[in-house]
Order: C-alpha cells, then sequence, then structure tokens
C-alpha cells in the first residue's frame, strides 16, 4: 500500500493512548506560559519573528513548514517527527504534565482533542479571530475543533464515510446496484453468501467503525459536559446499528479479518471482501486493490434517505504550554487558507468546503473506479454528516479496551449488544476511577 495512505490510516484509525490522571493533570502547575492574545498579536508576533517546534507524524509537514518560512525568513520552525499519533498524545500529556518539553504546535486526531483539551495541553484559539474561518469548513470538522466552547484547532484532513463497493463481486451475485438501504445490504450480504459462501460482504470492524456507525445511525452514546459524562451503548442508534450487524456476523457473513492486516489486503485484492465503509481519504487508496472493479456510493440508510458519519482525521492545534502561541496561531493561520491549505489538501480528504466546488479536484477521476469522479460522492457526504456527535474525553483508552469486549465478541461471533454492555462497563468505571462523574 502507497506510503501516503499509511500515513492517512494512521491517522485515522485511532489513537490508542491512554488517559491518565486526566483530573490531576488539568491542575499541574506548568510554570507561566504566554497569554493567548489578539489577531494583531499574531501579526505583530509575524514582524518579530522567532523559533517554533512542530511536532507531527506526517511526511508532509516539512513541505509545509518550509512554505511559511519561505514568506517568513524571520521564522524558524523546527519539525520533530514521531511515530504515530499515539506517540503524540502520550509525549504531549507528559511534557504538559512535566511542565516542560512541549512543542509550540502538534496534530491532533479529532477524536483524541476533547482529552487534550481536558488534559490542559491545547490552547483556545478564540482571541485570535480564528473564529472567522467556521465558514470555510465543513460543519462536522468545525465542530470537531471546538470543545468546551473552546476553538483548540483549525481542521486539517477529514473522513466523511463512503460506501466503497467491488461492483464486479455484487454483480456476479445479482446486486447491480449499490445498496439505498441498510435492509438491500442485509439482502446483498445473504445474495453473497449463498453464491460465493468464502466471499464476505465486510469484515467486522475495529473501534474506529463501531464509532462512526452508531453516530451514522443517530446514536450519541458519548455526552460530554465538562467532568460530568454519560454513557450509553444501548441507544436508539446503538442498538439499531448492533441488531443489524450482530445478525450478520451471527450468521457468518461478516469476515473477522483484522482491518489493514496482511490477510485483509489479500481479501480485497482476490474478491473475498466485498466492500469498505471508511472515511473518504480511502477513495484515493484503492489502486491496490484492482483498477476497474471498485466504485464509491453514498453510506447505506435506515430509510434512504442523506446521512453520513465522520471516520477519522485531525487538526491543528497550538499547545497551552507554549511561550509564543501568537507566532504558533500565525503557522496556524497560513494553514487555515492559501498556500498552506492548498498543501493539506494535498495529503488527505479535504475539510475545506471551496474544494468541493474546485473542477480540478470535483471532477478528478480514479482508475480504481473506471475513471469515477468519486470525489464527488465524499463532497456529498461531507454535507450529510448528522450532527451532534461527542467523543468521550478518554476516547484513546476506549478504542484501546474495544477488543477486550466488543472485538472477542466479533472474533466468536456472539452478541454485540451484549459486548457492546461490557464495554460500557469498563468505560464508567475507568472514568469514575479517573475522576470523572460518569453515569451519575
Amino acid at each position: 500500500m502507497k506510503k501516503n495512505l499509511w500515513t492517512r490510516v494512521v491517522a485515522a484509525v485511532g489513537s490508542a493512548s491512554l488517559l491518565v490522571g486526566a483530573l490531576a493533570a488539568c491542575q499541574t502547575d506548568n510554570g507561566p506560559v504566554a497569554p493567548a492574545g489578539s489577531a494583531n498579536d499574531v501579526d505583530v508576533a509575524l514582524k518579530k519573528g522567532g523559533e517554533l517546534t512542530w511536532w507531527t507524524w506526517s511526511d508532509a509537514t516539512q513541505a509545509q513548514a518550509d512554505a511559511f518560512t519561505k514568506d517568513h525568513p524571520n521564522v524558524k520552525i523546527n519539525v520533530v517527527k514521531l511515530d504515530n499519533p499515539d506517540a503524540a498524545v502520550t509525549k504531549l500529556q507528559n511534557a504538559v504534565k512535566a511542565g516542560s518539553g512541549a512543542p509550540d504546535i502538534v496534530p491532533v486526531e479529532y477524536q483524541t482533542l476533547p482529552q487534550l483539551t481536558m488534559t490542559g495541553a491545547l490552547a483556545d484559539l478564540t482571541s485570535f479571530g480564528f473564529d472567522s474561518y467556521k465558514a470555510q469548513f465543513t460543519a462536522s470538522t468545525w465542530n470537531a475543533v471546538k470543545v468546551n466552547d473552546k476553538l483548540v484547532g483549525i481542521p486539517m484532513d477529514s473522513g466523511p464515510m463512503v460506501f466503497i463497493y467491488n461492483k464486479e463481486l455484487y454483480t456476479s451475485v445479482g446486486v447491480t446496484e449499490a445498496p439505498k438501504t441498510w435492509d438491500e445490504f442485509v439482502k446483498a450480504s445473504a445474495a453473497i453468501r449463498k453464491k460465493k459462501p468464502d466471499t464476505y460482504i465486510a469484515s467486522g470492524g475495529d473501534a474506529g467503525f463501531f464509532t462512526s456507525m452508531i453516530w451514522a445511525a443517530g446514536g450519541h452514546p458519548f455526552t460530554v459536559s465538562g467532568e460530568k459524562v454519560t454513557i450509553n451503548l444501548q441507544d436508539e442508534g446503538s442498538k439499531k446499528f448492533a441488531d443489524m450487524w450482530g445478525g450478520l456476523l451471527q450468521r457468518g457473513e461478516l469476515s473477522t479479518v483484522s482491518t489493514w492486516s496482511d490477510e485483509w489486503s489479500k481479501a480485497l485484492t482476490q474478491n473475498k471482501l466485498a466492500t469498505l465503509m471508511m472515511g473518504s481519504w480511502m477513495i484515493s487508496g484503492m489502486d491496490d486493490f484492482g483498477a476497474g472493479k471498485w466504485q464509491v456510493a453514498p453510506m447505506p440508510t435506515w430509510d434512504g434517505s442523506p446521512g453520513s458519519a465522520e471516520n477519522g482525521g485531525s487538526g491543528l492545534s497550538v499547545t497551552e504550554p507554549s511561550k509564543n502561541k501568537a507566532l504558533a496561531a500565525a503557522v496556524l493561520r497560513f494553514m487555515a487558507d492559501g498556500k498552506g491549505r492548498d498543501l493539506i489538501n494535498q495529503g488527505g480528504f479535504p475539510s475545506t468546503v471551496k474544494e468541493f466546488t474546485n473542477p480540478t479536484w470535483a471532477d478528478a477521476t480514479f482508475k480504481a473506479y473506471g475513471d469515477q469522479k468519486a470525489n464527488q460522492i465524499g463532497a456529498a457526504s461531507a454535507k450529510s454528516v448528522i450532527a451532534g456527535w461527542q467523543y468521550l474525553p478518554y476516547q484513546g483508552y476506549a478504542n484501546n479496551v474495544f477488543g477486550d469486549s466488543v472485538g472477542k465478541a466479533i472474533g466468536s461471533k456472539s452478541d454485540l449488544n451484549a459486548a457492546l454492555q461490557e464495554w460500557q462497563k469498563t468505560l464508567v468505571d475507568y472514568g469514575n476511577a479517573q475522576g470523572f462523574q460518569v453515569n451519575k
């Protein structure tokens, strides 16, 4: 698989970092830090110049930093490459707790923004005038960088879900159109199973997939207000998805191979896995799995009307411990629009709405889909993402322990609703042990 896709995959699959002593970290004395300042302070900081540190897991960051310093040669940016999002979260939390060693700028997965905001790691950008960029971004990504009424980053890429399916395989079992509803999806699964018993319509999924599918089903299993957290993985949307998906699982119609494994890649290549339901960042990543046999379609919904969810993506933040927030904010301003934004959009599915009407982007064709203009499907999905989703302030931990309950149920083809309840108990107990008020 191509290297740039793996970079996006790492950012999309989900951080497994643990939240350790969250509320204690909020109270850590990190010494004097620079105040947030104003929009004018950003211009003043740019004239003065200075030195910044930018942590990243992406190979693209150095080019972005170089583009900024070319325009502003009195600014030096030290780009520090970390292994993955997990490493960035863990190292930043440790630096905040220690009171030293934090960078000025850091990318953060959308699902991890609440966690790092709660632990006092991210600066509020509101006073720098960044709210003026709201209209430039999709509603779901802008909502993701707003945590507890603080603007703690700017959106980078996005991951509105799409339905990528093996059209040749579907057609071979008599399914000539992509399912528009989940009832049609279930029927397509039965047709595949009947005619090709060694082929599966989809894989069972991981934590990021489950939360996105619950989101797309209209679920709101996580509600957060400060330190008060409510978890209900048996709300209407959660149960609706688990009932449908669990039925497929228990009938043996879902593959238990792990997503991104060698076996998973082989199944796609050999026409043994018919469908991927992922963020639109995957649109450009299917060339390795056969040219011309794939198609991109909107996600099925319960009633056939548009409805989607985000699956992956990250924002770019200024850290709270930064001694030069205004200069760091200048870099984010550069990345929000113009040349910097163009560089971001080269490496992932865009979060800026103007790109959706850019003919060069919207009319791009892909060999994997027989020259389909697949980006247009992703753009439509971005407009239909269901509003109101919240992540836990310890979503990294939640994803890390998913395999102990729901993951086991997938492997053993057992009751998904019971597994979701087991996962919920683990998350309630953990949150309360960390000082949150969970389900109280």
